[in-house]
């Protein structure tokens, strides 16, 4: 039970800290944060499917309220909810996700920094394309994406650097 209040922590303060602080810094317009993936990172490791589905639905649900965006952060979260799983297995290469809870680090994942890149990368395709759904200006959409999503991936490293420990500690 102490293992899944400290998680729900960790989700309000990331969730706040996307919230209150990256949404209402404007830092460029190339520039959009979105480091609350980093709860769907760091998910444990057993949880089932439909667990990961309605995590992700709670995220994107909260983050279009927020952001008053319209289903936006929804159709970019399920699928990487979704996907999860597959990206555990093949980007990094770790099989015992059904018989193994905890935290995902990288003591327990081999390739954890290609799980995590791999799951950052889908969410920023999957936000951005939805987001424009046109390539008429293919070049800003490709340079927000690559800034969001080098800023989305150092302060995803920040969070785990940050709250890892708290959340593994046995």
């Amino acid at each position: 039970m102490a293992k899944r209040s400290e998680y729900i922590l960790f989700v309000a303060v990331v969730l706040m800290v996307q919230i209150f602080l990256l949404n209402n810094l404007t830092f460029s317009t190339y520039l959009a944060p979105l480091a609350y993936i980093v709860c769907l990172i760091l998910t444990p490791l057993g949880s089932s499917p439909l667990k990961m589905i309605f995590t992700g639905l709670f995220l994107g649900l909260v983050m279009d309220i927020s952001m008053g965006t319209v289903g936006l952060n929804v159709l970019a979260t399920l699928p990487l909810a979704y996907f999860r799983r597959p990206i555990l297995h093949f980007a990094a290469s770790y099989t015992d996700v059904d018989n193994e809870g905890g935290v995902p680090t990288a003591r327990r994942i081999g390739r954890f920094n290609n799980y995590v890149m791999a799951m950052v990368i889908l969410h920023s395709l999957l936000f951005f394309g939805f987001e424009f759904m046109t390539t008429a200006n293919f070049g800003f959409i490709s340079l927000r994406f690559l800034c969001s999503t080098v800023a989305t991936l150092i302060l995803t490293y920040l969070f785990i650097a940050i709250f890892t420990p708290k959340l593994t500690r046995r």
